[in-house]
């Protein structure tokens, strides 16, 4: 009866030791162009709470970063393969928030990699690659209230949004002729486009890439270079 007690007691051990092993955090990576000075210990963050942990930041070709992160068992199930993370400097330290645009996504697994956004501009590119829709069409629907029924545009809704697709490319070449500042701003936007384009093609997801340079160059394509504001004063030569 002894021994029988000692053989129980021993399945018993085993099996809470098979759960301690089973509930330890799942680990991420993501890639970032720019890091914010995100570091080991920083917080990743969803809807609110403190899900997890970054763990370690190692540099990649063309100046890139991956990003390694851990998220407790608790939580594990709220990184889906989907999910975005978003680098956010808002809080007194910089953090990793995951973003998940669709729900029903399926889970990630433990060492699944993950799309990373540098910027809310850079999220907003990552989902205009996945399609449907365009980087333009991206852009209006920004403007739209939240609450605005969803439906299948109408041929001529349609043309009305190619000649206004037109029109801003047009009005974005105009303004960036006039003002170095929305030179700038159209210059950081296509930076931003770029860092996902080289993410997305890294990770081997060349449709999407393909899919955002092509509504990118859409977009952009009738801003040329900055213009040039300096004014250089004549000066006379010396005489005699």
């Amino acid at each position: 009866m002894f021994g029988s007690r000692l053989l129980t007691i021993a399945f018993v051990v085993s099996i809470l030791g098979g759960g301690c092993a089973a509930a330890q955090p799942s680990r991420f990576t993501t890639e970032l162009d720019t890091t914010g000075g995100i570091g080991p210990g920083d917080p990743v963050v969803h809807a609110g709470s403190d899900i997890g942990r970054v763990t370690a930041v190692a540099p990649l070709a063309g100046g890139d970063s991956e990003i390694g992160f851990e998220v407790d068992p608790s939580h594990a199930g709220e990184i889906r393969q989907d999910t975005i993370m978003v680098l956010s400097a808002s809080g007194a330290a910089p953090s990793l928030e995951a973003f998940t645009p669709e729900a029903s996504s399926p889970a990630a697994p433990s060492g699944f990699p993950l799309d990373g956004a540098s910027n809310q501009t850079e999220l907003q590119l990552f989902i205009a690659a996945r399609g449907p829709g365009s980087y333009g069409q991206m852009l209006a629907d920004l403007m739209k209230p939240l609450n605005s029924p969803a439906a299948p545009p109408s041929p001529a809704e349609v043309q009305m949004q190619s000649l206004l697709m037109q029109l801003s490319q047009r009005t974005m070449a105009a303004a960036a002729a006039s003002s170095p500042a929305t030179y700038a701003q159209l210059d950081s936007m296509r930076h931003d486009a770029q860092g996902v384009i080289r993410q997305l093609r890294r990770n081997g997801k060349n449709a999407e890439a393909d899919r955002l340079q092509q509504q990118v160059d859409a977009t952009l394509s009738g801003v040329g270079t900055p213009p040039n504001t300096l004014t250089v004063p004549r000066t006379r030569p010396p005489g005699p």
